[in-house]
């Protein structure tokens, strides 16, 4: 049994394929929405995001979208508009996931911090 998860036998699994990445990318997209506890953000006038503390204790997060980093565009050979659509709306949601996720991190250290036990 341990033979089957060696490395020799790692390295003989097929590779994935282009394919195999858009299926993936589809199955997630139909994946039911992650729930998050994000405050209402404020906007602020140059572009950032704001998450104040929601026991108003003056303490806030900012994340500013403008300056994230585009990820890889991933397309079939031979694509058609709507492949070229899928991509880029899929690498946006994986975007936001990483800011929702970077936000609720900033939440909670900040009550493990400034508000102990609540």
């Amino acid at each position: 049994m341990s033979e089957d998860f060696g490395l020799d036998a790692i390295a003989r699994w097929p590779k994935p394929t282009i394919e195999d990445y858009l299926r993936a990318r589809r199955e997630a997209e139909q994946a039911p929405p992650v729930v998050t506890a994000l405050p209402m953000p404020e906007f602020a006038g140059w572009g950032a995001v704001r998450y104040r503390c929601l026991l108003d204790c003056g303490w806030f997060h900012e994340e500013n979208p403008g300056l994230e980093t585009p990820g890889p565009v991933l397309l079939p050979v031979g694509f058609a508009t709507e492949d070229l659509s899928a991509a880029i709306a899929s690498a946006a949601e994986i975007r936001s996931k990483a800011a929702a996720m970077r936000v609720e991190q900033a939440i909670a250290a900040h009550f493990a911090e400034a508000h102990p036990g609540r």
